[in-house]
């Protein structure tokens, strides 16, 4: 008679195939390298075949290994959607919410989110991790994240797999920043009108940074990049001193840590969809909906 695979074995194989190591996965586990070493054995046993060709380099799947991956990534699946319907039929309102989310909507709405469903639901557990989309999706395929709160800009694509489901937070546009009385007046601006300033940016390998880089060059000039930051604070610092000008979401701009002017941008006109992210097979499971309409709310 076959012996049958443990599912808490194909999950460490999984989590191997994941972090690209054993002692990577064993740290995500909370186990020793041994530990789930001796594990990836057993279950080599149970398979009756090899899985891992191990060096003093490192692992690698062999091909029984990464077909068995595969498979065990189904059967994951599966379970977390039997998670979600046995939470939704018992409404059950506890435990763990990751959550990964680009800075600005970490503060101006996330915050606001996380308060209110501590404060509502005791036995909610929520942690959250500022990183950039890519990073954010990524960790939400793995699943190290439940929910991963992105930005999506004008010209700049995010490739967003079909079995993520997503709920739009808001639609906001990019506005000119410059330090106080710079730029006399009230008017909209033309993007084509700043060629000849200096500026302060998000690095290019941030939406934001690629976005405004691009928007520019469509106008026919190469930005001034006199500061490049992705800390958001430090940024209207940068330009409340009087380093440069920015072209910044509405809600990324940091105007109460610093005195800066805000003034419309007319052409192009330029805009940020905010998205939260969630898998398909644990979007239904009655905290994520929680901290989802938390979420919409706080774009109120």
């Amino acid at each position: 008679m076959d012996t049958p695979l443990d599912v808490g074995r194909l999950r460490l194989l999984h989590e191997v195939a994941l972090r690209g190591s054993i002692a990577a996965a064993a740290r995500e586990v909370g186990l020793t390298p041994s530990a789930v070493s001796q594990q990836l054995s057993i279950l080599e046993r149970e398979a009756g075949t090899a899985l891992l060709d191990r060096s003093p380099r490192g692992v690698l799947l062999t091909g029984a290994g990464q077909t068995l991956v595969v498979r065990a990534r189904s059967i994951l699946q599966v379970l977390e959607e039997a998670r979600a319907d046995l939470d939704r039929l018992t409404g059950e309102l506890s435990g763990h919410v990751r959550i990964g989310t680009v800075a600005s909507a970490a503060a101006a709405l996330v915050s606001e989110a996380a308060i209110r469903l501590t404060t509502e639901h005791a036995a909610l557990e929520l942690t959250v991790t500022v990183t950039e989309p890519a990073r954010s999706i990524d960790q939400l395929l793995n699943g190290d994240f439940d929910i991963a709160v992105v930005d999506f800009y004008d010209g700049v694509p995010v490739a967003v797999p079909d079995y993520l489901m997503a709920t739009d937070l808001c639609t906001e546009p990019l506005v000119v920043v410059t330090a106080a009385g710079a730029l006399p007046g009230q008017a909209e601006l033309k993007l084509s009108e700043l060629s000849d300033a200096n500026w302060v940016m998000p690095p290019l390998d941030a939406a934001c940074g690629q976005a405004v880089r691009f928007a520019c060059r469509a106008e026919g000039f190469e930005p001034r990049v006199r500061w490049e930051t992705d800390d958001m604070l430090l940024l209207v610092r940068a330009v409340a001193a009087g380093h440069g000008i920015a072209v910044l979401p509405r809600l990324a701009v940091a105007d109460k840590v610093a005195e800066v002017q805000i003034r419309p941008l007319a052409q192009p006109s330029m805009s940020r969809r905010l998205l939260a992210l969630t898998r398909s097979s644990s979007q239904d499971r009655p905290i994520i909906r929680a901290a989802l309409d938390e979420l919409v709310k706080s774009t109120g």
